[in-house]
């Protein structure tokens, strides 16, 4: 039975490959979004602004941005590079526990 390491970073190689194949999957069955009508959405942005200020502004721009991750194509990207990074730092931790053994 493999040390507790390895166990680690072959989890974390798992979670690289499960996250890159279900963000493949995603990205190429997902239709790309509609782009927004730009005059609209400009409109909008005046609006909020008149109603809120700059920093409203900023707020619901940061917040379209955050919503756009959980759809579509871009969220095949989300699910890629999330795999790559949880995955990235079990593998890390994996490393790290390893280094126990050779410091006795």
């Amino acid at each position: 039975m493999p040390s507790a390491p390895r166990l680690v970073q072959r989890l974390g190689l798992a979670l690289i490959a499960t996250g890159l194949i279900a963000g493949a999957a995603v990205y190429a069955s997902a239709a790309a979004d509609p782009d927004a009508d730009a005059v609209a959405q400009q409109r909008e942005m005046r609006e909020v602004a008149r109603l809120g200020g700059t920093a409203t502004v900023q707020t619901v721009k940061f917040n379209l941005w955050l919503a756009s991750l959980w759809h579509g194509e871009r969220l095949g990207l989300t699910l890629a590079l999330l795999g790559l990074v949880v995955g990235g730092a079990c593998w890390h931790v994996g490393g790290l526990m390893g280094e126990e053994d050779f410091d006795e």
